[in-house]
């Protein structure tokens, strides 16, 4: 059982070594269930996982069976719902006290710090001197939490970081509870949506560092990963300027980069994911393909047509008949190629596609019963 704000990816995976999938989530896009049964538990207004819908779903679907439950994100700002969905079956996720501990804005810098890192200037009180400081609210995810400070009024939950020179990277790994198993660096991207300006907007894999730093940045997490007993599929976002690596967060979960390395493992990584917590992992040898993932958001109010046809390499389709509102994520485009040029030609092409398809939906008529 898949438990995400988006679970298709980690549904994607889960078939290719699991004979019965269920998939509970914000969205229910068409190609998800293609995949697997699943099931809408999303809020009714924004993105997010509804908690009285989440847990009636699971009331009803684990009755009879023994579920293994993953989940990815979601949980960030509620931790506590972590130990609410472990009633239901057996969960392969990070213990709530674990993630509650990383996503604390200061406590989760420390732990970082304490284990190698270099960590951004953090503060839980509105910096004097606004200007070259981000707002950012605990819990938060996919970049629709962070906005400049100068101007910001402060809010509930929300703390503050200094910002640091460099490039927006990550680290995908599986931990075992003993050591961080890599596999691979990336180049994450954003975009501007609306007023929020830091918008996650995909990932290419096989972002290059020097081996030096890649190892460094190997035994830090291994470090990490000992300290806090993680397990699973985890990502940690750092920027890198050519000469340091500076951590911003750990996601002690299963994020959006794992996509860009599950076709190395015809088992799929949600089953290396659900052996890390059984014991220490020995991962078969592989050779990594270059991948990339871009989320295309929507610049106006649509209607998904019932003829809808989408380009190649598009995934989390949206499904006929359903509105998307402005500033809400339409699909993503993936590209498999021979290395970054290549990579930037397919998306580009892949983007240009879907822009111009969704210029002809329209708002306006009425959603037709599907």
């Amino acid at each position: 059982m898949i438990i995400a704000v988006s679970g298709r990816s980690l549904a994607q995976s889960a078939v290719k070594s699991a004979r019965d999938v269920v998939v509970l989530d914000a969205f229910a896009d068409a190609d998800t269930r293609r995949l697997a049964a699943t099931h809408a538990v999303g809020l009714d207004h924004g993105i997010g996982l509804h908690t009285g819908r989440m847990l009636a779903a699971l009331e009803r679907l684990t009755a009879d069976r023994h579920a293994i439950i993953i989940t990815g994100s979601g949980f960030e700002r509620m931790p506590s719902r972590l130990d609410r969905v472990a009633r239901f079956g057996r969960l392969c996720a990070n213990a709530a006290d674990r993630v509650r501990a990383l996503k604390d804005p200061l406590l989760g810098l420390e732990l970082l710090a304490a284990t190698g890192w270099d960590v951004p200037e953090t503060r839980l009180d509105p910096p004097g001197a606004a200007d070259g400081w981000l707002q950012k609210r605990t819990g938060g995810a996919g970049g629709v939490h962070v906005r400049p400070a100068a101007g910001a009024r402060h809010r509930r939950r929300c703390y503050y970081q200094r910002i640091a020179p460099g490039d927006a990277h990550s680290v995908t790994f599986l931990a075992d509870g003993e050591r961080a198993h890599v596999l691979g660096f990336n180049r994450l991207a954003f975009t501007t949506v609306g007023a929020l300006p830091f918008c996650h907007a995909g990932a290419d894999s096989g972002a290059m560092l020097p081996a030096s730093v890649a190892a460094s940045i190997g035994h830090r997490l291994d470090r990490l990963v000992g300290v806090l007993a993680l397990r699973g599929l985890n990502g940690l976002d750092f920027l890198w300027d050519g000469e340091r690596a500076v951590a911003i967060e750990i996601n002690p979960r299963p994020t959006a980069t794992a996509e860009l390395y599950d076709d190395d493992f015809p088992e799929g990584l949600v089953h290396w994911h659900r052996r890390s917590f059984d014991g220490p992992l020995q991962l078969p040898d592989r050779r990594s393909s270059w991948r990339a993932l871009r989320i295309v958001y929507a610049d106006r109010p649509l209607i998904v047509p019932v003829d809808a046809t989408f380009p190649p390499g598009c995934r989390d389709l949206p499904v006929a008949g359903s509105t998307i509102a402005a500033g809400a994520p339409i699909l993503s485009v993936f590209a498999t190629g021979s290395g970054t040029a290549d990579l930037r030609r397919q998306l580009g092409a892949g983007i240009a596609a879907v822009r111009s398809m969704i210029s002809t939906w329209n708002a306006e008529s009425p959603s037709p019963d599907v």
